[in-house]
């Protein structure tokens, strides 16, 4: 599959790769630069291949907090949640924004990947709830805007976007009769924004967001440099961190899982896991020489497997290898580990997550 702003992409002289059946620019001028343009600049993001779906009636507040790992209930008109489904047994259905409209009028993101599972997951569950669910992904796309200079660049554009004072809030915004939605959040760990659009409007806002931006230093960013962005801060990517096998409390993101919460989907399954042996624990991990831990590469201490990579590469930002791992050990930090890469045991640390703290985004929470 391509998003409608494929062509373009291709004029810009990207490269491709499959990201969840869909031909996606991996990087243009390159991850390096690309990185460092989010990182003190702005760069552009095409995410269509990311879905949004829309929930609607009279119980889509009860049946979203049902579902949803984090509160959903209470939440104000506006404001965007972070949060893991669960599946009955604890595992990771998918983690997604769960967008409050009103209190009967929701909307999710959806990974690409999981765009037809999470669909099938909400109507599966919405027998007993007054709520009408539906797919608003197929003929709309979404742009992410990220970086210290996004501010200055959205503003110039949309001028209302002053109101999202804060991030993980949205608002409406029209543009030549169009509605979009315009929402201060990102998956970069840097001050930005996501426009959700009609396909009809996606591609004219493309072109205008990159001549607007020309004077903030923007630059068409690709999927190579929002993964390293993205593990910088210790963000989860679904098939990575969480999974239908590795449940939210033992990835990073644990914090977002309220089991104080009366009840939820797989909340039962997550307090067992929560005293079980076989609990597992999420940590970040430096590595002490030159090596890259990639994906699936086996974690160790004192010759003993005690984990796995489940992301790895080389951080731009701090010039150094990182990794987030999972481990069925508890680790403390500073503590020392080897990742095996190919039959070499690479010394590294356990550190703090996020890796990097002093991106713009942390003087806007």
């Amino acid at each position: 599959m391509k998003t409608i702003l494929y062509d373009r992409h291709k004029a810009l002289g990207a490269q491709f790769v499959d990201f969840g059946g869909w031909e996606m620019p991996l990087q243009y001028t390159g991850i390096l630069q690309e990185h460092a343009a989010v990182r003190t600049k702005v760069g552009l993001f095409d995410v269509s291949h990311m879905g949004r779906i829309s929930i609607e009636g009279d119980d889509a507040e009860l049946f979203l907090d049902y579902l949803s790992a984090n509160k959903i209930s209470g939440k104000k008109e506006g404001s965007a949640t972070y949060t893991v489904l669960c599946t009955s047994t604890g595992g990771s259905v998918d983690d997604t924004i769960i967008y409050c409209i009103d209190k009967n009028h929701y909307f999710m993101i959806a990974n690409a990947s999981n765009r037809q599972k999470d669909l099938a997951h909400l109507q599966s569950h919405a027998k007993e709830f007054k709520v009408s669910i539906y797919p608003s992904y197929e003929n709309e796309g979404i742009l992410a805007i990220q970086g210290p200079a996004s501010r200055d660049l959205i503003y110039k554009i949309f001028p209302e976007g002053r109101e999202l004072k804060k991030p993980m809030h949205f608002l409406k915004v029209l543009y030549k009769n169009h509605e979009l939605f315009l929402s201060a959040t990102g998956y970069t760990g840097e001050s930005g924004f996501e426009l959700y659009a009609s396909n009809e409007i996606i591609p004219e806002l493309w072109d205008l967001l990159l001549k607007e931006g020309s004077t903030n230093g923007i630059v068409p960013v690709g999927l190579g440099a929002r993964n390293t962005l993205r593990l910088e801060m210790g963000y989860a990517l679904y098939g990575h961190e969480i999974s239908d096998t590795i449940a939210p409390t033992e990835s990073v993101a644990r914090w977002s899982v309220k089991l104080d919460k009366q009840n939820f989907l797989g909340k039962e399954a997550l307090v067992t896991l929560e005293n079980a042996y076989e609990k597992r624990f999420a940590y970040g991990i430096v590595l002490l020489e030159p090596g890259v831990a990639r994906d699936n590469y086996l974690l160790y201490q004192k010759g003993i497997e005690i984990g796995i990579v489940s992301s790895g590469s080389f951080s731009p930002t701090l010039t150094c290898s990182i990794a987030l791992a999972v481990s069925h050990v508890p680790l403390e930090l500073e503590e020392k580990v080897e990742i095996k890469i190919r039959e070499h045991f690479c010394a590294a640390k356990i550190v703090h997550i996020p890796f990097l703290t002093n991106s713009s985004l942390k003087g806007e929470t």
